[in-house]
């Protein structure tokens, strides 16, 4: 009797004091990821010469530009009038006005009818001039790409007018036919400034190989696995200026802008080029996102190196994590402590996954037992839910990616301080530091995504 008894006593104190729990492991899962970049204005200054445009205008326009040979022409007026272009076109811009001047010489024939100034037959006369006809354009860049060109005569300037000596001491101006060379001519000046502009000046074919080159990953260096990568979305402008003979023009791409570690990321170029937004200013905010993974298998090693073999007493209890493995469970992160002692079994604390500032590293934010294991070990083991464990495990949970995202900005920045001259443009920036946005869990990785916001210039290569 005294022996059952000594035999019920010892099995009662190995089970209180060695207790094994049977603790439900919280359920495995993964939210899909959705990463949307974040989105950045890149500024792209483009300059046209004033002086291509001119000659092109100049090839265009040339040589007799006006020609009645007819004495019954408008409403017979016995004139008939040619017109040359005598030199240059010269063109100057200031704003989105574009002033110029078309230089001709002219040759009038008039013919007086029988009885008229003492003529006793029919006579006719030929006089020369030269004239100066003025114009300016008001030149506006539409949402598709074209350029509308709205002119306005600016009046004329005679050089030398042309006057009809009928006898000695007796002659008669003609200038009204600066008035019939203005209205004669000015369709057809406007028609010929209009192909010299579409022609100088074709904007969205002159910006096809950027628009595409952009779309291409380019890699950061040659000895780092860092590539950026661009996907334009939409493409703004304000209003042409000028100023002399040059015209300026200012593209604002809005775009994702990323980075990636490891090979080449894929591409699609998509060679469409969207229509324009008319804007009055344009956005200079760049931002480039970078997808900073640590693998989970690198985070259960990181983590069984600091955890396993962390002994913790309370009272006259102690615990030793013999194993240690981390999981998903939706948008946190779960952390399976496999402990030896006064108890036994695998316990589970949940926390989410934050980044911190001042260690540069991800660590767990709200770090607690689940509430399978809390009920049970409230039951059981009450005593292993002090605060003191849950701190030393937060403390401990610590995963540093400082180096790379160091190593990372460097790259960026090296690029930019180069200049780096691509096919079409060139490149150059500044990157501040980074700030870290949504931090997820996915089944292979604890992935951040890091934002360096900056100011990135884009320079078309002069061809």
């Amino acid at each position: 009797m005294k022996r059952n008894f000594l035999l019920s006593s010892f099995f009662i104190l190995l089970f209180t004091g060695c207790s094994v729990l049977k603790i439900q492991r919280p359920p495995e899962s993964y939210e899909e990821v959705k990463i949307t970049p974040p989105v950045s204005f890149i500024s792209i200054p483009v300059e046209a010469d004033l002086k291509k445009m001119e000659n092109l205008l100049n090839k265009q326009f040339r040589g007799l530009i006006y020609a009645d040979t007819s004495f019954d022409n408008n409403d017979k007026d016995d004139l008939m009038v040619k017109a040359w272009k005598s030199a240059e076109i010269r063109l100057t811009i200031q704003g989105n006005l574009l002033y110029y001047s078309v230089p001709l010489s002219v040759w009038i024939r008039k013919k007086f009818s029988i009885g008229a100034f003492g003529f006793d037959v029919s006579d006719s006369r030929e006089v020369t001039g030269s004239i100066i006809l003025k114009f300016h354009t008001r030149v506006v860049l539409q949402k598709d790409w074209t350029l509308s060109a709205l002119t306005t005569s600016d009046g004329y300037e005679w050089v030398t007018t042309p006057t009809l000596q009928l006898a000695p001491g007796i002659s008669i101006p003609l200038p009204f036919i600066s008035d019939l060379l203005l209205a004669s001519n000015q369709k057809n000046i406007n028609s010929q400034i209009d192909k010299a502009f579409q022609s100088a000046l074709n904007l969205k074919a002159s910006f096809q190989p950027v628009w595409n080159s952009l779309q291409v990953p380019f890699k950061l260096s040659d000895e780092y696995p860092l590539w950026a990568k661009i996907t334009p979305l939409e493409i703004s402008t304000v209003p042409l200026q000028g100023s002399s003979n040059v015209i300026h023009h200012t593209l604002g791409i809005k775009a994702y802008t990323e980075l990636f570690y490891g090979s080449e990321p894929a591409y699609q170029v998509n060679e469409t080029i969207p229509d324009l937004k008319i804007t009055s200013r344009l956005d200079n905010d760049f931002n480039i996102s970078l997808a900073l993974d640590v693998p989970i298998n690198e985070i259960n090693e990181i983590a069984s190196k600091q955890l396993v073999g962390y002994k913790y007493r309370e009272g006259k209890y102690l615990v030793e994590v013999r194993d240690v493995f981390l999981f998903g469970s939706g948008d946190k992160l779960v952390v399976a402590l496999n402990i030896d002692g006064s108890i036994q079994g695998t316990i589970y604390l949940s926390g989410k996954p934050y980044y911190d500032r001042d260690s540069s590293s991800l660590k767990v934010r709200d770090l607690d037992f689940d509430i399978r294991t809390k009920n049970v070990l409230v039951k059981s083991a009450s005593w292993l839910l002090h605060q003191n464990l849950i701190q030393t495990l937060s403390q401990q949970l610590s995963f540093p990616v400082g180096e790379q995202l160091q190593s990372a900005r460097n790259q960026l920045q090296g690029y930019l301080d180069r200049n780096k001259k691509m096919e079409y443009f060139t490149i150059s920036g500044t990157i501040d530091k980074p700030e870290i946005g949504d931090i997820l869990i996915t089944r292979q990785s604890i992935k951040a995504m890091i934002i360096f916001r900056g100011k990135i210039n884009v320079t078309i290569e002069a061809e």
